[in-house]
């Protein structure tokens, strides 16, 4: 029978859960529009009437007992129960829809689609429309389901980490430019004998490369394409800095000596739209296309 009672304990684990996803009350309060009172009222009465202590406070925050661990493992269930529930809508499919996803150039055009084609056959009615932008987006102005980002503030309001990948820098050339002037021996043959092609992406300056730009002595071909740069690599230009997944015909990656660099990769998703099913499925499909890169 669901009573008075009930609905409170109810409430209060509801309360449980947020405070494992914040791991602040401070944040719990602000996400569930309450006072920290409030949410202290709640968790207070739950440990009274289960008889074990369920949150423990520190001066960074708060944390969860091993117990209330067990009982949030639990609660789950719930809490996808209540989603289904929320999105459900009897004269819609509920993979149906448009997913907007935000992305930097760099990403995009180093982005395989793999499997695509099966993605869309087993969700015919998501449309996914990808917003690209030259540096990294301003996920806090557009507003996307999903987004790509080379940084991400936790404090958010607005998005939630999702996964979080590092993507590998190699240098690369192209044969018939290697064929014609060789391989660099080290970095300072680099700068002192061979082209380079650079991409203007600020954010792709990691202090090794920065300092081989600054040295080098042939800075043939500089873009804040990704798409171009590519393409003069390819042709000819000079010796540039790609991902390492970068699969181009007649491309050659230079092995020989290590460029120390990783760019962080963040895929976060808008706290409004997390939940719903094709933003969920494509931003698994995304999670994906990073564990490639």
């Amino acid at each position: 029978m669901i009573n008075k009672r009930s609905l409170q304990n109810l409430n209060a684990l509801m309360m449980l859960l947020a405070v494992d996803k914040y791991q602040s009350k401070r944040k719990v309060a602000e996400n569930t529009n309450t006072s920290i009172d409030t949410v202290n009222k709640y968790l207070r009465n739950l440990e009274q009437n289960l008889g074990v202590q369920l949150v423990v406070n520190s001066t960074n925050g708060c944390r969860l007992t091993p117990r209330a661990k067990n009982i949030i493992a639990k609660l789950q269930d719930i809490s996808d129960i209540l989603d289904q529930i929320y999105n459900q809508r009897p004269e819609d499919n509920k993979y149906k829809g448009d997913v907007s996803v935000c992305l930097p150039m760099a990403v995009g055009t180093n982005f395989l689609l793999d499997d695509i084609s099966g993605f869309f056959d087993t969700h015919p009615d998501v449309k996914i429309t990808s917003l690209t932008t030259v540096e990294s987006p301003n996920y806090e102005e557009i507003g996307a389901d999903l987004a790509i980002v080379f940084t991400f503030d936790e404090s958010s309001k607005h998005y939630s980490l999702l996964y979080q990948k590092s993507m590998e820098l190699c240098l690369f050339a192209s044969s018939t430019y290697l064929n014609k002037y060789g391989f660099p021996k080290d970095i300072d043959d680099l700068i002192k004998n061979h082209r380079i092609a650079d991409s203007g992406y600020k954010y792709a300056k990691f202090e090794e490369w920065k300092e081989i730009l600054d040295k080098a002595k042939h800075c043939s071909f500089s873009s804040n394409s990704n798409y171009a740069v590519k393409q003069a690599i390819k042709h000819g230009s000079g010796i540039g800095i790609m991902p390492r997944n970068c699969r181009q015909e007649d491309l050659v990656m230079l092995d020989n000596f290590q460029i120390n660099s990783a760019l962080p990769l963040y895929l976060i998703v808008n706290n409004n739209t997390k939940d719903i099913p094709r933003v969920k499925a494509v931003a698994d499909y995304y999670r994906k296309l990073l564990d490639q890169m």
